[in-house]
């Protein structure tokens, strides 16, 4: 081969090896192979994608008011919502209104162009309905896959059927119990040399007992047990006191209200034990047997109480059936603009480790969970306290719902109970005053039908 035709094959050599190394660097400025400069494009189109998100979610961290209806002072919000919930969701600030959710509050917030976001309903789910605030909250919480067993059984099913649709929807969150059980002086039993009540006793037994503690020691007059709260024994009979469809008061048709009526009596006739607007303080130590809440009364009874509680008394042919009692409920109303925030929030305040912060102080817990619910006041008593008692009890069947009332609530209105007082002193027969009862209420339906 001449030297011309090698020249030229050599040319033709190297221009070949220059086009195979073009063809696999892929023309990158930096040498890249191509499917390095493929998978570098998608990183920083990735990266960039991450980056939106933040910054999307930091977005969302603007800062959020919520107003938060409620009869609560700033101390009490301040105790039992944001000190758990102000870490959790710094954005988010929660004002209270101190007001109680009825219609009067309601118009005069309204007309300050003030819209609640989020209510205690104290008095159940009407008024949020006369005012199209209800939101329905089961498939927003199904969607958070919330898991609606961790509440206490029969605590859903109480907040179900306050469904003014009655449709059992769940149009709030249970945020606090309404604990209530049997509380006794230790000292006035030791006095009468009686045996202590126990947990899972009945209401006969209980009367029984409080005959015995009954009298005059030392000139002091000791009361058995006290007529307060008596209403809850009604609510253990889950009986409604107007037809759902008429609102025609049942109070002497339906059996139930004439054995509430006589239980009354029976410890109103204790001798000593009841007269007309007497005054039962249990602090006081001249009380030996009273029913009541658990909050705000059994950390903070006096240090020289020597005192117990054990389970509400039921009824004999309902052994082991508490009260049907409505917890403290926090609706949100679908007129709110911050829903995804206020469910934030109300969600949080049911995890395990609010819901134990809470208790440990003094508010009940609405878990499911036995031992946090023997938490109760763990911070604040100072002494060892049957709460495992306390809740030995299921809670009773709820009273289908009626638009027409009358509620026994603890928190809110309560005619069957305030009924009670004026009953003893009437010198009336249980059947004579439920018809009585009937007249009154059936005037109170009738104005409740003119105004729808």
């Amino acid at each position: 081969m001449n030297n011309r035709k090698l020249g030229l094959l050599l040319i033709f050599t190297l221009l070949f090896t220059l086009i195979l190394s073009a063809c696999g660097s892929g023309g990158g400025e930096d040498g890249q192979t191509a499917s390095e400069a493929n998978a570098a494009e998608t990183s920083a189109k990735e990266t960039e994608h991450k980056s939106d998100q933040v910054t999307a979610k930091e977005g969302n961290k603007d800062p959020v008011k919520l107003i938060f209806m409620a009869p609560w002072s700033k101390e009490q919000v301040q105790a039992r919502i944001l000190e758990g919930t102000k870490d959790k969701f710094p954005n988010i600030d929660i004002e209270a209104t101190g007001k109680f959710a009825n219609k009067e509050e309601f118009d005069e917030l309204f007309a300050q162009g003030v819209v609640p976001d989020i209510v205690l309903t104290t008095d159940g789910f009407d008024i949020l309905k006369e005012k199209d605030m209800l939101l329905p909250l089961d498939d927003l919480l199904k969607e958070r896959n919330f898991d609606f067993s961790k509440i206490r059984p029969g605590i859903m099913d109480a907040l179900r059927a306050r469904d003014p649709e009655g449709q059992g929807r769940l149009l709030g969150i249970p945020v606090e119990d309404v604990a209530v059980a049997l509380h006794y002086n230790k000292t006035i039993f030791d006095k009468f040399g009686a045996s202590y009540p126990t947990d899972g006793m009945t209401w006969d037994e209980v009367v029984e007992l409080a005959a015995k503690v009954t009298g005059e020691r030392d000139g002091i007059k000791y009361r058995g047990l006290a007529t307060n709260f008596m209403s809850q024994a009604m609510t253990q009979l889950s009986a409604n006191g107007t037809d759902p469809a008429t609102g025609e008061p049942q109070f002497s048709k339906n059996p139930a209200f004439g054995r509430f009526l006589e239980l009354a009596k029976r410890i109103a006739d204790i001798p000593g034990n009841w007269e007309p607007d007497i005054s039962y303080d249990f602090t006081k130590g001249e009380v030996a047997m009273s029913l009541g809440l658990i909050a705000n009364t059994i950390p903070y009874y006096p240090e020289e109480l020597d005192y117990e509680v054990v389970s509400f008394p039921a009824w004999s042919d309902l052994p082991g059936v508490g009260p049907s009692t409505l917890p403290l409920t926090i609706a949100i109303s679908k007129q709110s603009k911050h829903i995804d925030e206020a469910l934030d929030v109300l969600e949080y305040l049911l995890t395990d480790e609010q819901q134990i912060r809470m208790t440990r102080k003094d508010v009940p817990s609405v878990s499911g969970d036995q031992s946090i619910l023997e938490q109760f006041a763990a911070d604040v008593l100072k002494r060892d306290m049957n709460v495992k008692g306390i809740y030995s009890l299921q809670q009773a069947k709820p009273a289908i719902y009626s638009p027409y009332g009358p509620d026994i609530l603890l928190y809110g209105t309560n005619y069957v109970g305030s009924q009670v007082g004026p009953f003893l002193k009437s010198g009336d027969d249980a059947q004579s005053f439920l018809r009585k009862m009937d007249e009154e209420y059936a005037a109170t339906v009738k104005e409740m039908k003119n105004k729808n």
